[in-house]
């Protein structure tokens, strides 16, 4: 248990770091838009109730979609007839050390039989391609959550609701834009790395942009007057 706190202490302080600098990003961006010139204060200013928004919003999302893919790989395992290999492997992962070649080539075979016991059962592979079709379209319809967080009044329900709301009327199109998106971080990774400084930017303000033509540009929280 004492081995778990650093590990657990860094995944708290990069969550935190992560929404600091996403609250920054959304900041400059709709400066930008608003054709104001963002500092550099703009972009690391630390706001408390922010970085509190969109934490809880993420988090609600992030359960939402825990529990559809939790239930669908519990199902699709429980349909293949592979429960014991899956327990295998979660106790497996429990206890493996990265040095410990032959535990991982354990692992990796175990993963390789349950792989191939879900794909040969149909029942398990459509429960796993509903899961997938409904992820993504939660997914879509989430894609300004960020902005909705940040920018609105809305309790952390309200604001998924807002999502799912507005964006349903445009969802081909949003889905249109997140493909786009990802195609531009896909570019920036292959850059070595270097071109995400770049592309981070740019997707952060075509989502600005599109979140301004669908939802508007009411800033009901204050959140560019409290600069």
């Amino acid at each position: 248990m004492v081995d778990l706190v650093p590990g657990f202490a860094g995944v708290i302080v990069s969550t935190l770091v992560e929404l600091w600098a996403t609250v920054g990003l959304i900041r400059g961006a709709w400066l930008g838009l608003n054709g104001q010139r963002p500092s550099f204060g703009d972009l690391i200013k630390i706001n408390g109730p922010d970085i509190w928004r969109l934490f809880s919003r993420q988090f609600l999302l992030t359960l939402l979609l825990g529990v559809i893919s939790t239930t669908a790989a519990f199902v699709a395992v429980k349909a293949a007839d592979a429960g014991e290999i899956a327990q295998s492997i979660f106790w497996r992962v429990q206890g493996i050390e990265p040095s410990n070649f032959e535990e991982i080539n354990r692992l990796f075979t175990e993963i390789q039989s349950l792989s191939i016991a879900i794909l040969s059962s149909p029942v398990s592979v459509l429960v796993l391609l509903i899961a997938a079709v409904i992820a993504i379209y939660i997914q879509v319809n989430q894609l300004f959550l960020g902005f909705v967080a940040v920018v609105r009044s809305l309790g952390p329900i309200a604001t998924l609701r807002e999502g799912f709301r507005i964006v349903q009327r445009q969802w081909w199109t949003v889905l249109a834009l997140l493909a786009m998106q990802l195609l531009i971080i896909l570019v920036g990774l292959i850059a070595f790395g270097f071109g995400l400084l770049a592309a981070i930017p740019v997707v952060m303000c075509s989502t600005a942009s599109a979140y301004r033509q669908l939802f508007g540009d009411d800033d009901s929280t204050r959140f560019l007057t409290s600069r």
